[in-house]
């Protein structure tokens, strides 16, 4: 095949670009910036510049997995079909875009369609757990079950894979972001003042953690009370607590797909093999261990977690006969 080949990781948050020969060669937020008139005036990192500066406001194409702005996923397609594929036309690309194991028949038509409209030769797609263990150098064609949760902005999706497939998979539509919903709306109840999600999201990087820490830490926030703006003092404790509802959804979302599996690969995943967590929200320290605890099953962390399913949607476009007979595409 003479075509680029551009493996695409477009999330709620942020979107990938892998090319072969290449590896990753964008990762810019999953935003464009709209005029009033509802054109399109920028994609991605310029979409939040051309936002800051007034000149537009922002739409994002996707929303827990699930298109959420037609036209701002058309331009995001557009866009990184684009910069995938560089000044060399003569020859149409090959598109495979990762898409969340729950997105509806008409939503991946869809995104297929955006792909043939970016200019796209041939177009796949694959479902992003079986992307993430792809990317994550896991073997799915073997007879043995491995558990894969790939935690995104916007859902979580959490699979058994084997024999090239996925035999048990539930997507939750509760992902990072709302994780960061949660503790901002937590810290606001709790002080009386508003904290945002950016300050939140603050605090559950620098003393967030999903078990205990052996050392309480503090964090000072920007808060608001009305239009005047506070300081509030969070401590670990605090972000710990506002984390359990989430975590807790997470570790029963992990049971629910190990028990639906088939018995001898559930016991592979409990016994031997165990789970690997993929996506940039898997970051969250200690989330391994609170999942090994509350699932008991033997967790362990990707590295580089948020590459994973976009490295893996570029290996899936080199075992083209593997994606033809497990995947959507259409030629």
């Amino acid at each position: 095949m003479l075509g680029k080949k551009i493996g695409i990781d477009l999330g709620s948050a942020a979107m990938r670009v892998h090319l072969r020969g290449e590896g990753v060669v964008l990762d810019e937020p999953a935003a464009v910036a709209v005029a009033a008139e509802g054109r399109v005036i920028a994609v991605g990192s310029a979409a939040y510049e051309a936002a800051a500066r007034g000149e537009g406001h922002l739409r994002h194409p996707l929303r827990a997995g699930a298109i959420d702005d037609r036209a701002a996923l058309d331009a995001c397609l557009a866009h990184l079909v684009s910069r995938g594929a560089g000044r060399q036309r003569i020859f149409k690309p090959d598109v495979m875009v990762a898409v969340a194991s729950a997105m509806s028949g008409a939503d991946r038509r869809a995104t297929l369609e955006g792909c043939a409209r970016a200019g796209a030769r041939s177009m796949y797609l694959i479902d992003a757990p079986l992307a993430a263990a792809v990317g994550s150098a896991v073997s799915t064609s073997g007879a043995s079950g491995r558990l894969i949760v790939d935690i995104g902005a916007g859902k979580i999706d959490c699979a058994v894979v084997a024999g090239e497939g996925m035999v048990a998979v539930r997507c939750l539509r509760r992902g990072a972001a709302q994780l960061t919903a949660d503790i901002a709306a937590h810290l606001s109840l709790a002080y009386g003042a508003r904290v945002d999600d950016s300050a939140a999201e603050e605090a559950k990087r620098e003393v967030g953690s999903a078990v205990p820490l052996a050392e309480e830490r503090t964090l000072r926030l920007p808060a608001w009370h009305g239009s005047e703006e506070v300081e509030v003092v969070v401590s670990s404790t605090e972000v710990h607590a506002a984390m359990a509802g989430w975590l807790r959804s997470l570790a029963e979302l992990v049971d629910a797909v190990v028990d639906e599996a088939p018995e001898p690969l559930a016991d592979d995943v409990r016994h031997r093999t165990g789970g690997l967590l993929a996506g940039a929200g898997s970051r969250l320290r200690g989330l391994d261990r609170y999942l090994g605890v509350a699932t008991r099953i033997p967790m362990t962390i990707a590295p580089d977690p948020a590459g994973c399913v976009v490295r893996g949607t570029g290996a899936a476009l080199e075992s083209l006969d593997v994606v033809r007979r497990t995947f959507l595409y259409v030629r």
